[in-house]
């Protein structure tokens, strides 16, 4: 007998303590008359596996070097029970993709209601509908009434398709072998069974359930018939029954407790009826009754004025290894919590763990913890989406399926696992040459089979060539999923080998995707881009990939994990509204009253779960609580929690206040000294490299001027060192693409015929229309140019009465050595010998004054050609220079006129340009970088070879 008193049976121990060990602890207690194998005839039931490996682990610490163990199982194993006689659980992927194909019919029925891109979203949605409706007990045919009358149209529409679903889906399940049960239907089938099993034929040995808060009903009603069997017991984690005494009345949702109000109500059971399972940990008292009250119930936080007596008197004991961590954003937060986690475990044997939902934080702390070499033991791991096998196993389905997209394909053909084995080397080396012949040329690529035929047609791309091959050959799979699915796995095994399946990672990636291959026969049709978001939703699951070897003295625990443990130091990270409490799911489906009126869960109670999970961790001997000022650049709220933690303390004693967040800045303070050098260097000086003399340009373009007079380094770069700039990768069209094409137009515009100017641009404009565009700016850009039409045409007309144009003439100018090359947009050739010269602008036009320093353009042209220097035409007098607008602004169309006379500013600045290039040729002037840039802001494609940011812009000689 291990108990002697009749049921219910409710025992609590504190929030703070060791649950674990407090369980051992207390179970050898009250078998401590009883033989050694008595312990072997308990029977354990846990809320997880991480913390049937805790209990087991603390048995083990209290029983010496050999022990009995009591029967340890978790609530799931109930469902999971291969001798159970109910009907398998459906795949979860299999679920999925079918109730996508529902919707997606549906939405194809409706579009009014959402574009066929939402089908995955909208069928998770419906799938956690029908798991909590599962979960509760509430028949989906409930759901017909969730609507009174009084509600908008919109719902009735959403219970149109419920119905849809209700009458479909039990007959999907019953289609399989032997039929098929909801997992969470399963897991309530089993725990009624278990239940009425109990009742009619109460088990002998003990029984016990622990560390379960009771949220969820199947696991209720298992607490419940445990408490009444004859040797059953429930321990309740981190309860507290005298303070819950207090507050029961007002507990609602929110509350930590609230779980445990539902369970004890339905037992008949008042708080102070529950009975401690070790002890009260009277240490700990001051700290649990201090969060206790910051946690009330928002309609009794009046009483916070009747409790200050008590809590100014045990403030000490209570904020004493308290600290309040508000980092000014998130990487200065993770990298004080990493410092603290490392500063704790400098001590033998002292463990240290990281609470958060906040995968992100976990992350940045698990990078910041690898500058020392501490690995922690991340109990979320890496979301398989995320691991190496993952990544590839997606962008093979993108690179075959999506639209083409060149950073895509880039990034699949880099990728790590992409033709590993011994050919790796030439296969990187044909990626690199293909990058840049093809990938970053912006070429106009519509699909895969335009990438086989450039590598083809080169024999440095043919180690790609079976990759291609392998890519078209999966585009051409028939458009079902589960061919597509197979394909899509043979062509991935076949590009990365088996290195992809490697590790835990692989493993994981290899069970998901042949998972979902299987799974897809449900789906049928499918059209190629439909295929990546379904793939990627199915490798969305929880499978992780785990640390090889990670540190036991440092943990990361999200707040399920945390709550069978505990550690010597703890810290709550992420405690910012948004982040903890996380906001409640979203339900397309069902409104917050429909979901009252069937009998669902208010999203609250997940608010009171996390809100129990920070009471039970911040009860602990030292806790940090931590958040971030500022998240993704903008402002954050401090979680409610923390919110009324410190209006209560303040309240109490600011003093108590002031020393906690004394604590939290004295980590702060080392974050940044840790990222700051031991000393700062001085400002590098502005780079002017001096080449040989023999090495300098002796030629440049009219274009080129300006960059030598505002960028000399910019020069030197491309004519000395040879370098070019390299377009990024899947490039959009952008200004220059644009300037290239109206120029293109301008130029046939021109040759085009006189008689009949409209029909010549018509006949121009058309270029846009074949151009490599995307279809919306293309009609942008066509639309732009409609509206420059009529100041164009009659710009065009006056020219034309003037002279005749020549376009895009070559011309060239040499003197002392040096050769000016230029190629001139338009020249209109008029009687007399004379010329008018224009330059199209489709940015902004230089002003006389920038004509007279920098943009020496036109001047330079003018010189070229009164010295008779472009192809097919003489000597000429240059008596007209301008601009032609093609910009949107004003003016847009028209010429602007240089004011200054065209002969003397010719002169001018061709003599200047002489007397530059002269200075260039002397061996002690270099070549400085940003001398004279247009804005301070202006950014070279060479700023960061002249590694701009380590020098500072000022004042300079300059030739």
């Amino acid at each position: 007998m291990l108990f002697s008193t009749p049921g219910p049976r409710l025992f609590a121990v504190p929030p703070g303590a060791d649950f674990a060990a407090a369980l051992a602890r207390g179970l050898r207690a009250r078998l401590a008359d009883a033989p050694p194998e008595a312990l072997a005839r308990v029977e354990l039931t846990l809320n997880t596996r991480r913390a049937a490996r805790a209990v087991t682990a603390a048995f083990e610490d209290q029983g010496g070097a050999a022990t009995f163990l009591p029967r340890i199982r978790t609530f799931d194993d109930l469902a999971d029970d291969p001798l159970a006689e109910a009907a398998p659980a459906v795949d979860p992927v299999r679920r999925m993709l079918t109730l996508t194909r529902l919707v997606a019919a549906f939405l194809e029925r409706r579009p009014d209601l959402g574009p066929p891109a939402a089908a995955p979203a909208l069928a998770l949605a419906l799938g956690r509908l029908m798991d909590e409706a599962a979960r509760e007990g509430v028949a989906l045919e409930a759901l017909d009434a969730a609507a009174p009358p009084e509600h908008a149209r919109h719902w009735e529409t959403t219970l149109e398709f419920l119905r849809i679903v209700r009458e479909v889906w039990p007959a999907i399940l019953a289609e399989q072998e032997g039929g098929a049960l909801e997992a969470e239907a399963r897991r309530r089938l089993a725990a009624e069974r278990q239940a009425r099993a109990w009742a009619e034929a109460p088990p002998a040995h003990p029984v016990i359930a622990a560390g379960s808060t009771g949220s969820r009903a199947p696991t209720a009603m298992i607490l419940r018939a445990v408490a009444q069997a004859p040797q059953g017991a429930v321990v309740l984690p981190g309860f507290d029954p005298a303070l819950a005494s207090e507050v029961w009345a007002a507990i609602g949702d929110e509350h930590p407790w609230a779980g445990f109000r539902r369970l004890l109500d339905g037992l008949g059971v008042a708080p102070g009826d529950v009975a401690w399972w070790t002890d009260g940990d009277a240490a700990h008292a001051p700290r649990r009754r201090l969060i206790a009250q910051a946690l009330r119930p928002a309609p009794v936080t009046d009483d916070w004025r009747a409790a200050l007596p008590g809590l100014r008197a045990d403030i000490a004991a209570a904020s004493e290894g308290l600290t309040l961590l508000e980092a000014p954003d998130a990487r200065r937060e993770a990298a004080a919590i990493a410092l603290a986690l490392r500063e704790a475990v400098e001590t033998p044997g002292r463990v240290a763990a990281l609470i958060t939902p906040d995968r992100g934080l976990a992350r940045r702390v698990s990078a910041a913890l690898a500058r020392w070499g501490i690995e922690p033991d991340d109990s979320g791991g890496r979301p398989l989406p995320l691991t190496p096998p993952g990544v590839f196993l997606r962008l093979v389905a993108d690179a075959a399926f999506a639209p083409f997209e060149a950073v895509a394909l880039l990034a699949l053909l880099k990728h790590p696992l992409c033709a590993a084995g011994p050919g790796r080397g030439a296969h990187l080396r044909a990626v690199r040459r293909y990058e840049i012949a093809v990938l970053r040329r912006r070429p106009d690529l519509a699909s895969l089979a335009a990438c086989a035929q450039a590598a083809a047609a080169d024999a440095a791309f043919a180690p790609l060539a079976g990759a291609f091959a392998r890519l078209m050959a999966l585009q051409a799979a028939p458009h079902e999923l589960a061919a597509m699915a197979a394909a899509h796995l043979d062509c991935a095994q076949a590009l990365a080998g088996d290195a992809l399946w490697d590790k835990a990672a692989g493993v994981a990636a290899r069970t998901a995707a042949q998972g979902f291959s299987v799974a897809a026969a449900v789906y049928g049709p499918c059209e190629a881009r439909a295929y990546p978001p379904l793939f990627a939703a199915a490798l969305g699951g929880e499978a992780r990939e785990e640390a090889f070897r990670p540190d036991p003295r440092v943990a990361i625990w999200g707040p399920l994990e945390a709550r069978m443990q505990t550690a010597d130091l703890v810290i709550l990270g992420g405690l910012n509204e948004g982040v903890w409490p996380g906001p409640p799911a979203p339900d397309p489906w069902l409104s917050r009253p429909m979901r009252a009126r069937v009998g669902l869960p208010a999203p609250e109670r997940a608010m009171g779960l996390g809100a129990h999970d920070v009471l039970s961790a911040a009860c602990g001997r030292a806790v940090i609580l931590s958040r971030a000022l500022r998240s993704g650049g903008a402002p954050t709220t401090r979680s409610r929690w923390l919110e009324r933690l410190v209006t209560l303390t303040r309240g109490v004693d600011a003093g108590a206040l002031a020393a906690m967040t004394a604590r939290g800045a004295r980590l702060l303070a080392l974050v940044d000294p840790l990222e700051r050098p031991a000393a700062s260097a001085p400002p590098e000086p502005r780079p002017a490299p001096q080449p040989p003399v023999a090495l300098r340009p002796d030629a440049l373009s009219v274009t080129q001027v300006e960059t030598l007079i505002r960028d000399p380094y910019a020069i030197y770069a491309q004519k000395v060192l040879r370098l070019k700039r390299l377009d990024p990768v899947g490039r959009a069209p952008d200004a220059r693409d644009r300037g290239m094409i109206l120029h293109d137009v301008m130029a046939r515009f021109a040759g085009g015929d006189a008689g009949d100017l409209a029909a010549a641009l018509a006949d121009a404009a058309a270029l846009l229309d074949d151009a490599p565009l995307p279809p919306a700016l293309r009609r942008l850009w066509r639309a732009r140019l409609d509206r420059l039409a009529p100041t164009l045409l009659r710009e065009e007309a006056r020219r034309r009465a003037l002279g005749a144009p020549r376009v895009e003439v070559k011309g060239a100018l040499a003197a002392s050595g040096f050769t000016l090359t230029a190629r001139a947009d338009r020249i209109d050739l008029r009687a007399g010998g004379r010329a008018a010269l224009y330059d199209y602008k489709t940015g902004a036009i230089p002003s006389d004054p920038q004509i007279q320093a920098f943009a020496k353009q036109l001047p330079l042209e003018a010189a070229i050609a009164q010295a008779g220097g472009y192809e097919g035409l003489g000597a000429v007098a240059v008596v007209e220079m301008a601009h032609v607008s093609l910009g949107g602004g004003k003016g847009a169309g028209a010429a602007k006129p240089v004011k200054d006379d065209p002969a003397a500013l010719a002169a001018e600045a061709w003599a200047g340009l002489l007397r530059l290039m002269a200075a260039y040729a002397r061996p002690d002037t270099g070549y400085p970088a940003r001398a004279r840039p247009k804005h301070i802001a202006y950014a070279s494609d060479y700023d960061h070879l002249a590694r701009y940011g380590e020098w500072e812009d000022g004042d300079m000689a300059l030739p």
